[in-house]
């Protein structure tokens, strides 16, 4: 509705930019006409000797005249020699009109002026002013040819200033049609460009919207894969670990008790991880740590929870300066792979390898078991979010993720991602030691 208005408004503006415009223009050609046809009477009518002749000699001249004006101030398509034409017979008629005066027609000295003001209209100031010298001349002309030397003094000069009020008149009333002309023109633009700028906020505001509800969405993801990737870890190191005691209850009592009270210790610290993500969803235990420190905490719970297979750790590699997403990332796919291991592969050995190496920074978790998927079928975890989440993270930090089986068994996971050295102020490298101590 706001916009129909808008609209409304500003085609009224340009109503009454044209009314003002008809206003100031058309009453000056209005008096031009007026004048014309009260000096064509005045001279038919204020005659000694009214012939057919010049009745119908002046009548065409007086009709030509206003052919020509109406022509011109049309406003149409004119060229500019059909302009300099027109203009040239109208300042040739009148001089035809005063030769008439020899047949005993009035002097008609209002066609003049209805000419000057034309030509005030029609031409610049510098080539109005030369025609209308012209003109004046073409009236004295006039008097010399008839002969009328009485009246050539005194009509011939005080014709001089009604040339000059005319013309000055006619320049000023074209000068001020000129300035509303642009004032139209500018008011036209300032609308346009506030609809455009109406338009732009409307559109900027729909995609602060759209932004808002995507951040919502990507910050929905997130929490998803913080509950999956600490809630899906340490429930399923309680699910394996209930079921080893369930096994050894009778068999071994003491074994299955040592089991309990580690079910009962990731518990705890699940139930911490799920205090940390609401509040922050950051893991404090990951945060306090550096990448290595990490990697082997996660080991040790591995260990512990799957005692039948060998973890093997290589993490002996100078990392660089990194940031915390991204040592979160990489603990984030160690630690899905090594759950996808205790759940489906049943494997004897598993392989942790951190390596940085031309500022490349990889991380590969490698088994011996039966795999857990194909090449073209990723893993279908309960909630949804396993490697394929992983995935979509470390994409998100510009890096990739691989994963399908290894020949002759096993599984493998790498993820690779680019990490440049950082350089000092001198433009050297900055040495291992120093990124490691920071």
């Amino acid at each position: 509705m706001r916009v129909v208005s808008k609209s409304t408004e500003s085609r009224t503006s340009r109503q009454m930019a044209n009314l003002q415009r008809w206003l100031t223009l058309r009453p000056a050609d209005t008096a031009s006409y007026i004048t014309l046809v009260v000096g064509y009477l005045v001279s038919v009518l204020n005659v000694d000797t009214l012939t057919s002749f010049n009745f119908t000699a002046t009548t065409i001249i007086h009709f030509l005249c206003g052919s020509l004006l109406w022509w011109l101030n049309a406003g149409g398509d004119v060229r500019e020699w059909q302009r300099v034409l027109a203009l040239a017979a109208l300042c040739i008629l009148p001089f035809l009109n005063g030769l008439l005066v020899a047949t005993g027609l009035w002097f008609n000295f209002l066609l003049y002026f209805v000419i000057v003001s034309c030509i005030s209209v029609h031409l610049s100031f510098r080539k109005a002013c030369l025609v209308d010298l012209i003109l004046y001349l073409e009236t004295g002309l006039t008097f010399i040819l008839l002969g009328r030397w009485n009246d050539f003094y005194e009509g011939w000069l005080s014709m001089l200033a009604g040339f000059a009020f005319v013309g000055a008149f006619s320049l000023s009333n074209r000068l001020l049609g000129i300035e509303q002309e642009r004032s139209s023109r500018l008011l036209y633009q300032l609308e346009k460009s506030n609809h455009e700028l109406e338009e732009a906020h409307a559109q900027l505001q729909q995609y602060a919207e759209e932004i808002e509800e995507l951040a919502i969405t990507r910050e929905r993801t997130r929490m998803a894969r913080e509950i999956h990737d600490t809630l899906g870890h340490y429930l399923t190191i309680i699910t394996i670990q209930l079921e080893t005691i369930s096994k050894l209850q009778k068999r071994d009592p003491a074994r299955a008790h040592v089991e309990i009270e580690e079910a009962r210790r990731v518990a705890a610290q699940c139930m911490q991880e799920v205090r940390i993500a609401v509040a922050a969803l950051r893991p404090t235990g990951i945060a306090n740590l550096n990448l290595k420190q990490a990697l082997t905490q996660l080991g040790s719970e591995f260990r512990s929870a799957v005692p039948d297979t060998e973890l093997a750790l290589d993490l002996e590699t100078t990392l660089p300066e990194h940031s915390f997403e991204l040592q979160l990332a990489l603990y984030r796919v160690a630690q899905e792979a090594l759950t996808n291991v205790r759940k489906h592969a049943k494997a004897a050995n598993v392989l942790l390898r951190l390596r940085y190496e031309d500022e490349n920074l990889e991380l590969m978790v490698r088994d011996n078991g039966q795999g857990v998927m194909t090449a073209d079928r990723p893993p279908q975890q309960g909630s949804g979010f396993g490697l394929i989440g992983l995935r979509e993270r470390i994409e998100l930090l510009g890096g990739q993720v691989t994963y399908g089986p290894v020949e002759p068994t096993g599984y493998r996971v790498v993820v690779s991602i680019r990490v440049p050295r950082p350089r000092t102020t001198t433009g050297e490298t900055s040495s291992p030691a120093t990124r490691e101590a920071a």
